[in-house]
């Protein structure tokens, strides 16, 4: 009897639990429920609450704000467009309220404000912030940056080139290494393309290119003057800008150059004098006074010539074809070997004095007399024999005489 009613009491006992259990899922379940239908209910509240005024910004703010503006870009109507959308669709606020920092941020890359050293930053915030950002839409932006911003350090650095001197060169060359970074920058940069065929690019590479001219030569004149000692030859005249604000130093060094150069023309020339005088010297202790012999007889001549230590070369004008007592007119003259007479007179001498004051002792002076004249010679044989005979008895004659 006893086991019977415990079996009982326990089957009481497994009921009463299974019925707790059922309450509790049931309490949970009307719980979420209402938490749920709660939410619901805030949700569709917020909805409709929002339609007319969204949060305190009027229908009229959110016209002004995402109204498209014939100026815009076609990313500033997008996102315009996905920030209306936002609102109109989901109830959403926030894009609109977002909107003016949006459109600044792309502003300030499109129309290339963010320094170059910032724009890839800029890039990653752009994409992360707005959902509307693809990468197609990043390379466009990139060709935008770069279309605006490179004419902007364009025109910043040939305004500083143009006042700046060869003196602070130095601070112009940072706005030339951040334009030369931008450049190498769009270059390997792929898709920008379109970039480096427009104007502005070709006009910074120009620009970069003349700006290192200047520096390289200022600074090849500046080691020019600097080793001025060393120079050799002029400094050519500079063809830039810098080089010719260096104009000063530069005739400072050719001056001294050539003045260098007088002066080691002039010991040159000093050292030769004194070489020459030298040689001068011991020329004129071998030398006497050239005699004039013009006029003289052979005979004459060779005694004044012994006496001074000279020799004599004779050579004779032809005289064979005129009679006794003709002269031979010069033009027609040829010379030839002298005859041997002693007697006769000398036309010429060469060296001439006139013409010299000094001869080497041991020299010899050339002389030209007028060789003894003999009768014309004749056509025939007799006369030719007849002129034999009697040149014949001449010469017996001038024999004769000269005993």
């Amino acid at each position: 009897m006893k086991k019977k009613k415990s079996v009982r009491l326990s089957k009481n006992k497994k009921y009463k639990k299974i019925s707790k259990s059922w309450k509790t899922f049931i309490y949970s379940f009307f719980i979420i429920m209402g938490l749920v239908s709660s939410y619901l209910f805030f949700k569709a509240y917020h909805y409709i609450n929002d339609i007319p005024e969204a949060q305190n910004i009027t229908q009229a703010e959110i016209y002004s704000l995402t109204r498209i503006e014939d100026t815009d870009t076609r990313l500033i109507r997008a996102l315009k467009n996905n920030a209306f959308e936002s609102w109109l669709y989901e109830a959403n606020d926030e894009k609109v309220k977002q909107l003016p920092k949006n459109k600044k941020l792309l502003l300030e890359v499109m129309e290339g404000k963010t320094d170059v050293s910032d724009i890839d930053d800029a890039m990653d915030n752009i994409k992360k912030r707005l959902d509307i950002i693809e990468d197609v839409d990043i390379e466009e932006l990139y060709i935008l940056y770069y279309k605006n911003r490179l004419p902007k350090q364009y025109d910043e650095l040939l305004d500083a080139f143009r006042k700046s001197t060869v003196t602070d060169a130095e601070e112009m060359s940072k706005d030339a290494q951040e334009l030369l970074d931008l450049l190498n920058k769009i270059y390997n940069q792929e898709g920008m393309l379109v970039v480096t065929n427009e104007q502005s690019f070709k006009k910074s590479v120009s620009l970069l290119d003349e700006i290192n001219d200047n520096i390289i030569e200022a600074n090849k004149i500046k080691d020019l003057v600097y080793s001025y000692d060393n120079l050799v030859e002029d400094i050519p005249t500079p063809n830039t800008k810098f080089g010719m604000e260096l104009g000063k130093y530069i005739d400072e060094a050719n001056s001294y150059l050539e003045s260098k150069t007088m002066v080691e023309e002039f010991e040159r020339k000093y050292s030769e004098l004194q070489s020459n005088l030298k040689t001068n010297e011991k020329l004129i202790k071998k030398s006497v006074d050239i005699p004039d012999l013009v006029g003289m007889t052979v005979r004459e001549a060779k005694q004044e010539m012994n006496q001074l230590n000279l020799s004599l070369s004779i050579q004779g004008y032809t005289n064979t074809k005129y009679k006794n007592g003709e002269i031979v007119p010069e033009n027609i003259r040829g010379i030839e070997s002298w005859d041997g007479n002693e007697q006769d007179k000398i036309l010429k001498q060469d060296p001439s004095s006139q013409a010299y004051n000094f001869i080497i002792k041991g020299s010899t002076i050339q002389i030209i007399v007028e060789n003894q004249s003999v009768a014309k010679r004749t056509q025939s044989s007799e006369s030719s024999s007849s002129s034999t005979s009697e040149s014949s008895s001449t010469s017996e004659t001038t024999s004769s005489t000269k005993e």
